[in-house]
């Protein structure tokens, strides 16, 4: 069983049109509407393999429902805490060639105090020794930047291995705890490392960066390139073959879902490597994330190529 946390959840709703215009009414001509967050998004990627997944949050209103509803219905099981703000709704407007489109993301809502600490209990309810799980996702309005921090610190007492995904002071804060895996984005990486990462190399230096904070591991995803996945003792490159880019969002979850999953079933680093690797390759390949199938992965594994990077 594998838990994910996700703070700041959103009804994503992707709107195609012919051509995008400013100051006009512009009709759509297809709507896609999918259950988003991080976190959220592992879960999803995590029951394409099969693997049971249960999923926390705050949610509010008739948003929180669509995402409880839409989220069981993919075989996800919630546990959240509710709050009286709806849960966010973020916007994408996509032409249908060519690579303009304008993305509204919505703050989210507020959360009270009382519901940060029920998200915390929550959480302490369900830890046990050797449970893995994936906190990942922005942080809503009047959650304090020490929420990860403080929710690495409680699963670490309980000898909870924590997968750690998000941006800013929050992960500045939550290094501090030294979680089992940190994943950065790339942005976050030139900002922590002062490292523009565009190549396994730049990756190398940037994890090397990490891991002298004391982090277990570290998995830098770099698009098309593959991910490398660094521990204490070894560095790991795996690279896919080159792919046709259709599609990027849900990508960096399912690298974390490959992660998560290879952790979870105790596999060697190098096929947990492999694994993130086919998973964001495969994504980036496909139209999204929920057109994934496990048959479609099975086929990129072998495909991966991960070899032990020197750290001289």
């Amino acid at each position: 069983m594998i838990i994910t946390l996700t703070p700041n959840p959103s009804i994503d709703r992707t709107l195609k049109i012919a051509r995008l215009r400013f100051n006009e009414n512009l009709r759509t001509h297809s709507v896609q509407v999918d259950w988003g967050g991080k976190g959220f998004n592992v879960s999803r990627a995590l029951r394409i393999l099969n693997e049971e997944t249960i999923a926390l949050a705050w949610v509010g209103g008739g948003t929180g429902k669509m995402l409880e509803n839409g989220l069981q219905d993919l075989g996800v099981r919630t546990d959240f805490v509710w709050v009286p703000e709806d849960t966010r709704t973020n916007t994408l407007a996509q032409e249908d060639a060519g690579e303009w489109y304008i993305r509204l993301i919505e703050p989210g809502p507020h959360i009270p105090p009382d519901a940060v600490q029920a998200l915390l209990d929550k959480a302490e309810a369900y830890a046990n020794a050797n449970d893995l799980w994936v906190a990942s996702g922005s942080l809503p309005q009047d959650v304090p930047e020490d929420f990860y921090a403080r929710l690495i610190r409680l699963l670490k007492d309980k000898g909870v291995r924590m997968l750690f995904d998000t941006n800013d002071k929050p992960l500045t804060i939550g290094l501090s705890e030294t979680p089992f895996l940190v994943k950065p984005d790339l942005p976050e990486v030139l900002n922590l490392t002062g490292i523009n990462v565009t190549n396994h190399e730049d990756a190398k230096r940037a994890a090397l960066h990490f891991l002298r904070m004391g982090v277990q591991h570290v998995a830098i995803s770099i698009g098309s390139l593959g991910v490398l996945l660094a521990s204490q003792n070894v560095i790991l490159q795996a690279t896919p073959p080159k792919m046709a880019t259709h599609n990027v969002t849900g990508a960096g979850a399912a690298v974390m879902a490959g992660l998560a999953y290879g952790f979870s079933h105790n596999m060697p680093l190098n096929e947990i490597a492999r694994w993130a690797a086919a998973y964001g390759a495969v994504v980036i390949s496909t139209e999204r994330l929920s057109s994934t199938t496990l048959e479609e992965l099975h086929q990129m594994l072998p495909r991966v190529e991960v070899r032990t990077v020197n750290v001289m």
